[in-house]
């Protein structure tokens, strides 16, 4: 098996690209939500980019059936003769700019990542909340991850997606059981108190259908660096 398929604890740490600390306190040890029960939002449906103080990924929510999505993360790299510094990746015009002028391969703007989540969503206290469990966990004998990432959702417009972590322990009893009812519980209890979640959000502005074919070549990227 490649490298180049992450799984598990650092997969998400390395493509997202926030603070460690941050991620850590993101972990949940219990997934949140019933993925049997669970309804996709065809909204959400569909490639975003996740614009991060110029570092960008990119994120497929492709449905694998009518309750959960297979979310697929690769994040642009820059080649050898390219200089992202001459764009604004903190705007989604800016990585437009990118988009239209650099080639991809090596030289250009690249990929040799990528990662793989099971997506789903629940409400819990009037809050729509979305659930991430890593796939290709390959060394695990189980191919059950340890921990799962969880986020309060929140869709200002159409091509805008804000996810916060939900993050703060002192919300959880250190004695609390680890069950899903039981972390499910306290999360419906504050779900609308800010101070459980991130106080920045992860922001994600929709692919335009003109750039589709920009991310499509970029994927091939991964695909072919594995060969």
């Amino acid at each position: 098996m490649k490298a180049n398929l992450r799984s598990a604890s650092g997969a998400l740490l390395m493509l997202i690209i926030i603070p460690v600390i941050i991620g850590l306190l993101a972990c949940m040890p219990v997934p949140i939500g019933n993925p049997e029960r669970s309804r996709i939002d065809p909204e959400i449906t569909g490639i975003w980019a996740y614009l991060n103080d110029g570092d960008t990924s990119f994120y497929v929510f492709e449905p694998f059936d009518k309750r959960t999505w297979l979310l697929t993360g690769v994040p642009l790299e820059e080649g050898d003769n390219a200089d992202f510094d001459d764009y604004d990746l903190d705007s989604y015009d800016g990585l437009a700019d990118l988009m239209q002028t650099e080639t991809i391969g090596e030289e250009g703007a690249t990929a040799t990542e990528m990662v793989m989540y099971k997506a789903w969503m629940t409400k819990l206290g009037g809050v729509w909340f979305m659930t991430w469990e890593p796939k290709g966990l390959f060394g695990s004998e189980q191919f059950a991850p340890e921990t799962w990432y969880v986020f309060k959702v929140d869709k200002p417009d159409s091509d805008t997606l804000e996810l916060r972590f939900c993050c703060d322990d002192d919300f959880f009893p250190d004695d609390i059981k680890e069950t899903r009812r039981a972390y499910e519980r306290v999360i419906r209890k504050h779900a609308k108190n800010p101070d459980l979640y991130a106080e920045d959000p992860m922001i994600f502005k929709r692919l335009r259908d003109e750039h589709t074919d920009f991310f499509e070549d970029l994927a091939r990227e991964v695909i072919d660096d594995s060969d």
